[in-house]
């Protein structure tokens, strides 16, 4: 960033090594917006309005070429300070102290603060009973679940406890003024007098009529006038109704209310006996032993200790001042360090007490309820340690037991102890859950080692020497072995260069935006290897196993004499294709197994993971045994991880090639401070921001396309429509529409579509979000019912060809996916539709894409902004979501919560504009453009609730003063009726609006 020279340059990052000494300023530090802000009130001034609006200012000024990629002005309200010092003024609310030119702002928010609290405390007031009135349905008026176009009433009674007749002056729903359309709530009083005697009730009619579906809210507003003493005053209900089908409701309704998992605290001290290693399991032929690389307890105590509130400046001190060749292992090392550890602690906050464990001789069973969402995570190989409940307290040792997991079913674990365990009847157990380390032992090895090659690690124009981009010939030249690469340049371009690269090269990089067909490219370009040197030999890696799954089946014709997928031997062979059983060793016991390192050698190519990549090294195979290391998907793993294979085994000779997207998902970060210390950002967009990579036509420096890089821009997968809005968001419309006519245009007329020609569907549904016991993933009834519509809908249609298999459904939450699941494997029709997460659909494509985006409670607003849960606030897991689908799109969600996210906001204003809305009106104009300086809408939204909540408070005290100064009010005109009659309506009391249909 760019400081003026009055400020020190190492406080923003850590501890000045200058200390008293420093001659520069260590109180207000230059903020990457552009303020100047005190070192105290920085981090709470990055998380605030402000900080937002500023950056993306600063973004909307480098996108239109105003600043250089990365560069900061001069803070303005620190220019012309010199040595002086700034003026602040200390708050008087919140005591902190504030620079004297925000000082306003920051007290407008105080007084904002303060009036919306004054709104929800008169809001809470209007719906007690007063005054001797009461009104049933203290806990709001709720019709429970409606069918669609059906008319229902619920009767609220008010009765009138005192001595004297109270009049009911005025009975409505809502306040503000609605079109008829969206009237759907109305009310009356039952009988034509306004009046309720002494010791006396009345009935309130309330109807609700509606065709959509989905959850609808609105008030019940209730002025009395008091006769004596002369006094009015209000009384208020929420009103609730859903449109849907009961029976699927109660189907899909929590079988428990929710309640917040917290995990007892377990002591673990005592002795712990080990268990025995899995028998079924071949030992592997390792030439050396893993070291343990236990984490140190000053970097948990700077991450997690009694100061955690500065964790990243904690941890920033103990990492090395700068980032390059020489301090690389460290650097990481110390974001693994944080990482894993917080890995460790979420993991132990499933610690169990008062359990039961039930032999299955030689083995034991434990349930765990959550195991197949992932809480916790457990996989074979694992150790779970169990002492018996209440054992320690009389102030004895303790004796831990530690199994290991033998086998992971859908709620519970096998386990071998060592000989001796046993159980008894209703003895019970305390289990606490131990963190697989291996994963992390053998990143810390790798980057421990001292292979650290700058070509690889920080490459630069220096490794540039006789690089060139593929000649025109070369490319004709190639003899393709997927003819269906014909005639794509930017393809035969990247197979060309990365035949071509010369030994020992900088990594060349496959740049595929979705559908472009990046792997098929990586998998010509290895066969290409293969044919023009015999003595080749391949690693080719990703990140988890389904992608290095579709390696190997693309690349199944080699045979298994030349191929081998390596499999970690803790995976599942259940979960392995059948098709590819024949290029892996399982053993007799059907467990995956590792070969002796004299056959591994033998083999041309090698599949596995990033992390199981270490294995060949780890075998004893000699550096630089793999020409080439190919990595796909390389924008989804640590960097760390990614250098597993790299680190351990490459050699001066040995050529890298990266395929991926930096658009798409990147790395899955637990702990918030390694996240924010740079372990999100993957090897892939670590590369492709530097200078040499740059693919910019008006910024290229001395690499760029052809020579580091190749950009793919022909998609083969979707409709020009499904294509569009991404391609302007993400690529700059740089993608070209080349799916096969036929496929991508085949569901244009859809007859759910509500226009022909646009296969993209948003259904807006304002539903309720859920959750399960103690389970904190959220599931949505509303949206899981319409997946399961438009599921049906599609397979029943046979004018579309659409078979279950032709169907993906993506949902962020694991209780959705588990909901929508069981609604469609009730009609065997729809069991083959895939049902998963934004992971598990990159890099596939399915003929149509449903997406359910689940939540719908605007109070969660500003916690999903902040963790990405889902894809609401997460850019690249909402590419990966609209880019799966090659002829129709289907989005169901909460359009009023999706507007808060600007993104979101395009892409339902692209939608809506061209005519493919369905459902749940939006409340802003979709004409209107994106505001590019404002970094999130949810502050605009608070205040129009705010602005709204406070026209509701100002109207109805309005209408309560003048019905408490009508000096017309006629006691003896109240009651001209009868109580128990209906054929009237009091004058002030709304009608059922009765509309007639074309």
């Amino acid at each position: 960033m760019s400081l003026p020279p009055t400020f020190c340059r190492y406080i923003i990052v850590g501890e000045c090594p200058w200390g008293d000494r420093c001659k520069y300023r260590h109180d207000i530090v230059g903020c990457s917006c552009g303020l100047a802000i005190p070192l105290e009130h920085l981090r709470g001034h990055t998380r605030g309005r402000r900080h937002r609006q500023l950056l993306a200012e600063l973004h909307a000024l480098r996108e239109t070429g105003g600043l250089g990629d990365g560069a900061v002005p001069p803070p303005p309200n620190a220019r012309g300070l010199g040595d002086s010092q700034q003026e602040t003024k200390r708050c008087p609310t919140c005591r902190k102290f504030i620079l004297a030119t925000q000082y306003d702002l920051h007290m407008d928010h105080h007084a904002q603060q303060q009036r919306m609290r004054e709104i929800q405390e008169t809001v809470l007031e209007n719906e007690q009973d007063k005054y001797g009135i009461e009104v049933n349905w203290k806990n709001g008026i709720d019709f429970a679940i409606v069918q669609p176009d059906t008319i229902v009433e619920v009767e609220v009674g008010v009765t009138n406890t005192n001595v004297n007749a109270v009049a009911l002056q005025s009975c409505r729903i809502g306040g503000r003024e609605q079109s008829e359309q969206d009237r759907f709530f109305t009310a009356r009083l039952k009988g034509r007098s306004k009046l309720i005697q002494p010791n006396n009730s009345r009935t309130i009619r309330i109807r609700f009529a509606a065709s959509d579906v989905g959850r609808y809210e609105n008030t019940l507003e209730l002025i009395f006038v008091a006769l004596i003493p002369r006094d009015a005053f209000l009384i208020t209900r929420k009103v609730f109704a859903t449109i849907g089908d009961p029976e699927l409701h109660d189907r899909l309704r929590p079988e428990e209310p929710y309640t917040r998992r917290r995990g007892p605290t377990i002591n673990l001290t005592g002795k712990i006996l080990p268990s025995t290693r899995p028998p079924q399991w071949t030992k592997p032929y390792y030439v050396e032993k893993l070291p343990g690389y236990d984490v140190p307890p000053y970097v948990i105590e700077a991450a997690f200790g009694k100061n955690a509130g500065n964790a990243v400046q904690n941890v920033r001190r103990l990492m090395p001042q700068a980032f390059n060749v020489q301090t690389y292992g460290a650097w990481f090392q110390y974001l693994l360090y944080v990482e894993e550890e917080q890995t460790r602690q979420d993991l132990q906050a499933y610690a169990m007490t008062d359990v039961e464990i039930h032999a299955d001789y030689p083995r034991y069973n434990l349930e765990v309820k959550g195991l197949a969402e992932g809480r916790p995570s457990v996989l074979v190989g694992d150790y779970i340690l169990v002492s018996r409940t209440g054992e320690g307290d009389d102030g004895r040792e303790r004796t831990w037991y530690e199994g290991r997991v033998h086998r992971v079913l859908l709620d519970r674990v096998s386990l071998r102890f060592r000989d001796g365990f046993n159980v008894y009847r209703g003895t019970k157990f305390d289990v606490q859950f131990v963190f697989n380390r291996i994963s992390y032992r053998r990143m810390y090895h790798i980057l421990r080692n001292s292979f650290d090659p700058k070509r690889l690690l920080f490459p630069g124009p220096e490794h540039l020497q006789g690089a060139r981009s593929p000649t025109t010939a070369q490319k004709e030249n190639l003899v393709l072995c997927n003819r269906q690469l014909e005639g794509d340049d930017e393809q035969l371009g990247a197979i060309a260069a990365i035949l071509h690269m010369p030994p020992g090269s900088v990594p060349f990089i496959v740049f595929g935006p979705p559908g472009t067909g990046k792997t098929v490219t990586l998998v010509e370009a290895m066969e290409q290897i293969l044919k023009a040197n015999p003595n080749s030999k391949i690693l080719a890696c990703a990140p988890n196993n389904s992608a290095a799954d579709l390696i190997t089946q693309k690349l199944a014709h080699l045979g298994p004499s030349d191929l081998f997928r390596l499999n970690a031997i803790t995976r599942n062979v259940e979960e392995f294709p059948k098709s590819l059983k024949r290029f892996a060793l399982i053993n007799d016991n059907t467990v995956f197994a590792v070969p002796p390192p004299e056959d591994l050698a033998r083999y041309r190519v090698v599949v596995s993971t990033c992390h199981s990549g270490g294995i060949p090294a780890s075998l004893g195979l000699k550096r630089g045994h793999f020409s080439h290391i190919f990595i796909d998907e390389a924008g989804q793993g640590k960097e760390p991880e990614v250098m597993a294979p790299i680190k351990s085994i490459a050699g001066k000779d040995t050529n890298v090639i990266l395929a991926g997207d930096n658009q798409q998902l990147g790395p899955i970060i637990q702990s918030s401070t390694s996240r924010m210390l740079g372990l999100s950002k993957s090897y892939l967009a670590r590369l492709m921001a530097t200078d040499i990579y740059n693919i910019e036509s008006d910024r290229r420096g001395p690499g760029g396309p052809g020579i580091t890089i190749v950009k793919l821009v022909k998609n083969f997968r979707s409709h020009p429509d499904i294509l569009q809005f991404p391609n302007e968001r993400f690529y700059k419309s740089e993608l070209q529409p080349y799916g096969n006519s036929a496929m991508v245009r085949s569901l244009e007329n859809y007859d759910e579509l509500p226009k022909k020609g646009f296969p993209i569907i948003f259904h807006g549904v304002v539903g309720k979000d859920e959750r399960e016991k103690k389970s904190p993933s959220f599931f949505n009834p509303d949206e899981a019912i319409l997946v399961r519509n438009y599921c049906a809908s599609l397979v029943d249609n046979r004018k579309s060809g659409i078979r279950a298999e032709h169907i993906g459904v993506i949902t962020p939450y694991y209780a959705q996916k588990c909901k929508i699941k069981s609604l469609l494997d009730r009609n065997p029709k729809l069991e083959g539709v895939t049902v998963g997460s934004v992971e598990m659909f990159q890099g596939q494509e399915r003929r149509v894409i449903i997406i359910s985006t689940v939540r719908s409670n605007e109070h969660y607003v500003t916690s999903d902004m902040r963790r990405s849960l889902g894809f609401v606030a997460d850019a690249r897991r909402f590419n990966v979501a609209i880019t799966r689908a090659q002829a129709m799109l289907i989005v169901v969600g909460n359009p009023l919560l999706l507007s808060l996210d600007p993104l979101w906001r395009g892409f339902m204003n692209y939608i809506h504009l061209r005519g493919g809305w369905r459902g749940k009106k939006i409340d802003w104009d979709p004409n209107i453009p994106i505001d590019a300086n404002l970094a999130s809408y949810d502050a605009d939204r608070r205040l129009r609730v705010q602005r709204d909540n406070e026209e509701m408070v100002t109207r109805l005290q309005a209408m309560i003063a003048k019905k408490y100064e009508d000096e017309d009010l006629d006691v003896d005109t109240l009651d001209v009726g009868d109580d128990g009659e209906e054929d009237g309506v009091a004058g002030a009391v709304e009608r059922p609006i009765i509309r007639e249909y074309e």
